[in-house]
């Protein structure tokens, strides 16, 4: 495995989604950076403007990312965020709001 790489939890999987292709994986991992380096600060505005359902999409867009490129642990605490999104259960989808943000702004911060 590429040590660029270590924190992927399922290299091989992706790696076998990309077709072996490193660049590319090295590619997507800077969009996702690109494209999701401002979240703490929009996902907490949409929560607090009650707009539940762009935070519940923006949400589940970066489930989905981070599932694909391996980025677990993003991928696990947007699993719990997601799920008190889509259920309306606000409150709860609050306290799961920060473990999201951290493990996010953890992954980030790898990828500078």
């Amino acid at each position: 495995m590429d040590d660029l790489f270590g924190f992927i939890e399922d290299y091989a999987g992706v790696m076998e989604r990309l077709g072996g292709n490193s660049s590319l994986l090295r590619k997507l991992l800077m969009k996702f950076r690109a494209s999701y380096g401002g979240t703490r600060s929009e996902l907490q505005a949409l929560m607090d403007g009650s707009r539940y359902e762009e935070a519940h999409h923006l949400v589940h867009t970066i489930k989905g990312v981070s599932g694909n490129l391996g980025l677990l642990e993003v991928y696990r605490s947007a699993v719990v965020l997601d799920g008190y999104l889509k259920a309306g259960d606000y409150e709860a989808a609050g306290g799961s709001l920060e473990p999201f943000l951290i493990n996010l702004e953890d992954i980030l911060s790898r990828l500078e």
